[in-house]
């Protein structure tokens, strides 16, 4: 079975019309007028304005075999529309975020089945073919629907909250479900040449500012200098040293960090150590830096070493639940003093073989 998606058009007014009448589609749907005309809108390409939720839906037929039976409909969700608090601060940090709303109008296709393969094919071919940052989906069935959130649960989206639907929308003044499906970005780590080296080298001033809220008060080291610019050590030999490794992280096309590796070790059994390792602010928290660990120890097998300041708390619990998590808890811990850092001897070290 394949399932055809495609926007829709004026070959396809008479089906959608005739499925806004059905009971079923009556029920939870819009039927207006003002949301008819819509359709004709955006059938007609969106020549004029519209006032139906300011023209931003866009709407998509799915057929089987030539036969359509299913309606979808997008948009894209963002910060510049009055979306709510719920939808507002689960909006994706990655990627792009659209809301759906979705019905089988076809009677015929009842009770086989189509329900959620149809809305997961869906996402899956907009993803592919329409908007590739697409990572996170909203769907808000009322909250007596209970038929739909069953189906869109199956396809895989899960209830955050519940909220009241407000405006001049359809369902305004009643309690809806908000369900979310989300997907990992699309995460890139190039070797990064000579020409990356002013990339990260400015990068590293933000990565000592983040060190700074925990390490601050280590040394002197680590005031705030009197231009306000932050510096690192020099990253260089990571370019011209063929014992290391430098890495540049992109979350689609964007820049979102750096991995810098040695195989300068404190201990010769092992091969790898994570010399440097930054994810920026805007990715954090969204399980990227553990994605970009476990394929770097992917792609470096052997015997690792990532040392750790003490006092670098947030640190310390992201690489003890990493590589808890990467090798099923086979790893050592341990306290040891390194030569290589005056003001913090003292390290945690974590040992594993990737």
């Amino acid at each position: 079975m394949v399932i055809h998606f495609e926007k829709v058009t004026e070959a396809h007014l008479d089906s959608i019309l005739s499925w806004l009448l059905e009971t079923h589609v009556m029920e939870f749907w819009d039927n207006s007028q003002a949301h008819k005309d819509d359709i004709v809108n955006f059938i007609q390409g969106r020549k004029t304005p519209s006032t139906y939720v300011d023209g931003n839906y866009v709407y998509w037929i799915a057929s089987i075999e030539y036969e359509p039976f299913a309606m979808l409909v997008t948009i894209e969700e963002t910060h510049k529309q009055d979306i709510g608090e719920g939808k507002l601060k689960r909006l994706s940090k990655t990627g792009h975020t659209y809301g759906l709303d979705y019905m089988i109008g076809n009677t015929k296709f009842f009770g086989q089945g189509y329900g959620a393969i149809t809305l997961s094919d869906f996402i899956s071919y907009f993803r592919e073919s329409v908007d590739p940052k697409a990572d996170t989906f909203f769907i808000d069935p009322v909250s007596n629907n209970h038929k739909a959130k069953h189906v869109y649960m199956k396809a895989g989206f899960k209830h955050e909250c519940d909220f009241m639907m407000e405006g001049d929308v359809s369902g305004a003044g009643k309690v809806h479900n908000l369900l979310i499906k989300k997907f990992e970005p699309k995460i890139s780590i190039n070797k990064a040449t000579i020409s990356d080296y002013p990339c990260i080298q400015n990068m590293a001033r933000f990565y000592v500012y983040d060190l700074s809220r925990e390490c601050g008060s280590i040394s002197s080291d680590w005031a705030m200098p009197e231009d306000g610019l932050y510096e690192s050590f020099d990253f260089k030999n990571y370019f011209i040293d063929p014992s290391r490794k430098a890495f540049l992280v992109k979350v689609y096309d964007e820049i979102a960090g750096f991995v810098l590796l040695t195989q300068t070790t404190e201990s010769s059994a092992n091969s790898w150590n994570m010399g440097e390792f930054f994810i920026i602010a805007k990715f954090q928290g969204q399980g990227i830096a553990y994605q970009v660990a476990k394929e770097i120890w992917n792609m470096h097998p052997g015997k690792w070493e990532v040392s750790v300041i003490p006092n670098n708390i947030s640190a310390l619990n992201f690489w003890e639940k990493a590589i808890s998590e990467f090798t099923f808890g086979a790893f050592n811990k341990q306290i040891k003093d390194v030569s290589y850092d005056e003001h913090c001897p003292r390290r945690i070290i974590f040992e594993f073989d990737t």
